[in-house]
């Protein structure tokens, strides 16, 4: 049975759609290379297992390759095909994703049960298949097959996700992001990963075009759907089509987003399945919730205090006045009821918008104690992409856009990777090149290709697939300079980092062996020294339960509700070794302190943080001294002051 270490090297491997490195795994984990050598034994012997194969190739790096007979990845994490719900699971893929027909012998045979107790599987799957349709299970004396129209199959498709996604006793009920990728093993990781892209693009520039509660049911939809069509099946004419008084707007929506799947992965559609996602996409918009008071105070404090963490006006955005006065009651019903909403966006958002995301979580911590409520990443999320918008109507932001020749894995890989190095309020967009020549180029500030093209009037920079160094240099030398905040002072002590940091507040060479006993520990001093309240510490702990702040770089950014600051200060802790922290294992710790008189600086000092987080050279130093003094001083050194 595989760790949970071993099982995110496993999905890593999976979702790869080209040979990586040792050290690009072991930079996903937040682990050594040396431990990624180590793991990879365990998880070569269970791919084999499954009839996959890891190819390995010297100075390349590894690469999954599925069974080259079944012609599938495996579907399953610690499958059991003699357990009952993994058997009916199989069967369900069986039914669904094989072109050959089953027979009771051949099923009782591989799974070495009765035909009776066949029988009763499938009686199960078709009381979960068959929900809201007219499909059928036919049998001859061939076999037995699913019977009905495309809508029928399609709807047997959603009622699987929802089953695979709500059933797995692999990935725990509030663990979206594991959950979507079980559906790779069915539907392969290019349909998701161009599906998610193309849904998240859609949401972000029309906010109030789907409702919050009905993302993940749009995703499983959009999915299912482009899926069917890729393997040449198509939505006949749907007499049950309504129509809206907005009917253009989601027709031409629908149009946009499937042509732009059609461009990446390279098939044919039709008008009908065209009207089908536009169907949905006008079922699923967004609706107010009944009976539910608009609070005009807390969306107009909301929009205060964000303004002044960001040093960006936006009493003006009448836009983002009404589309918060028509989330926060739907928002503030969900987390006073707990009611969590499944957004599978939740990373996506944070690595995109990182700046905007941490600065919205400290800005609504505030509002906690008068809603009687506790904030989510999910939530967050959604405020974000309000925020997010009103800052490109603002003009406060440059757009990028990445080119690269599949448009998919590598292109939404650059974006992450940019995020990283050059956290700003920048709007990153990624594009297939067949799409390129549909575009409205001049909206860009900069593009940036795996690939050469000549493109009039915009910037284009030639980069490596994994983003080096010297990429990064070229981009900056290029002129553009991400949208952060005010220029900087080239000194460190100027800077607002350098201004927060005290020496008392920096502990070098800890011994911590647990996440928890940092954050006690670090937060006793903290209040020993009166910088917080006796409560802070208990609000750093359940800032970490709502989802980890530990990067992959191993470093974390825990911070606490700025109501319990008294004084603004960074502590920094450097530990002796790794410990695990959510996700990935920690040695640099900045616990960020923002007290409510400062909240202005909480821009420029959160975008200092990430400055050093994200730059592997300052970490690597930071990594390298021997003593407390030699660590303080890297912090000043020119590499400091050239990150900036």
């Amino acid at each position: 049975m595989l760790t949970e270490r071993q099982k995110r090297l496993f999905e890593l491997l999976v979702s790869q759609q080209d040979f990586q490195t040792v050290e690009f795994f072991s930079s996903k984990l937040g682990v050594s290379s040396r431990t990624v050598h180590s793991e990879l034994e365990e998880v070569q012997k269970h791919i084999e297992r499954k009839g996959g194969i890891l190819e390995k190739k010297r100075g390349v790096g590894i690469l999954y390759k599925k069974d080259h007979e079944t012609g599938t990845p495996p579907s399953l994490e610690n499958e059991d095909l003699y357990n009952l719900k993994n058997r009916r699971m199989k069967i369900m893929e069986l039914l669904l994703f094989s072109d050959r027909k089953v027979s009771f012998n051949s099923l009782s045979e591989k799974f070495l049960v009765s035909k009776t107790s066949i029988i009763k599987d499938l009686e199960f799957i078709m009381s979960i298949l068959k929900i809201d349709s007219n499909l059928q299970l036919k049998s001859d004396i061939t076999g037995t097959e699913l019977f009905g129209n495309e809508e029928d199959i399609q709807k047997a498709h959603l009622q699987f996700v929802r089953y695979v996604l709500h059933a797995s006793d692999y990935c725990p009920d509030d663990v979206v992001e594991k959950k979507i990728k079980l559906l790779e093993g069915f539907y392969g990781s290019q349909v998701i990963s161009v599906c998610s892209n193309i849904l998240y693009s859609f949401i972000r520039e029309n906010l109030n075009a789907i409702s919050d509660h009905y993302i993940q049911n749009m995703l499983n939809i959009f999915v299912v759907l482009v899926y069917r069509i890729s393997n040449g099946h198509h939505i006949k004419h749907n007499n049950n089509r309504l129509m809206t008084g907005n009917q253009q707007f989601f027709d031409d929506s629908a149009v946009k987003m499937i042509h732009k799947a059609s461009l990446r992965l390279g098939f044919s559609y039709e008008n009908t399945d065209v009207e089908y996602l536009s169907m949905h996409l006008v079922s699923n918009r967004v609706k107010p919730v009944p009976d539910e008071r608009i609070d005009t105070d807390v969306t107009e404090a909301l929009i205060e205090k964000v303004s002044a963490l960001l040093s960006i006006n936006f009493s003006d955005d009448a836009k983002l006045e009404d589309q918060l006065k028509k989330h926060i009651p739907a928002m503030i019903y969900r987390l006073k009821s707990h009611n969590k909403t499944d957004n599978p966006f939740v990373n996506q958002i944070k690595q995109e918008f990182s700046l905007t995301f941490n600065v919205i979580w400290l800005a609504v911590s505030e509002f906690e104690e008068q809603l009687q409520v506790t904030f989510n990443e999910e939530e967050i999320s959604f405020l974000t992409m309000y925020f997010q918008a009103a800052i490109e109507r603002a003009n406060r932001n440059k757009k990028l856009l990445i080119i690269c020749q599949m448009g998919i894995a590598t292109s939404e890989l650059l974006m992450n990777r940019i995020k990283n190095v050059i956290p700003s309020l920048d709007r990153v967009e990624v594009a297939s090149l067949p799409e390129l020549e549909q575009m409205d180029i001049k909206a860009f500030d900069l593009i940036i290709s795996t690939i050469k093209i000549n493109v009039p009037d915009v910037p284009v920079i030639l980069v490596s697939p994994l983003l080096t160094n010297e990429d990064v240099e070229k981009i900056k030398q290029s002129g553009y300079r991400p949208s952060m905040v005010k220029q900087q002072p080239q000194a460190f002590v100027g800077s607002e980092l350098g201004k927060h940091l005290n020496k008392e507040m920096i502990v070098y060479q800890s011994d911590f062996s647990t996440r928890e006993d940092l954050i006690n520990t670090v937060g006793q001093s903290l209040i020993d020294n009166r910088y917080v309240t006796e409560a802070f510490i208990e609000s750093l702990k359940e800032r970490e339960k709502l989802g980890g702040t530990d990067l992959p770089s191993g470093t974390a950014t825990p911070h606490g509700n700025p109501t319990f600051v008294n004084e603004t200060i960074v502590a920094l802790v450097k530990n002796k070794k790794k410990i695990k922290w959510d996700k990935y294992y920690v040695d640099i710790v900045f616990v960020i302190c923002i007290a409510p008189k400062d909240k202005q600086l909480t821009r420029s000092l959160l975008s200092d943080v990430y400055n050093v987080v994200d730059n592997k050279k300052v970490l690597s130093e930071l990594r390298k001294q021997k003593s407390k003094q030699a660590f303080i001083n890297v912090l000043g050194s020119d590499e400091f002051d050239q990150l900036r």
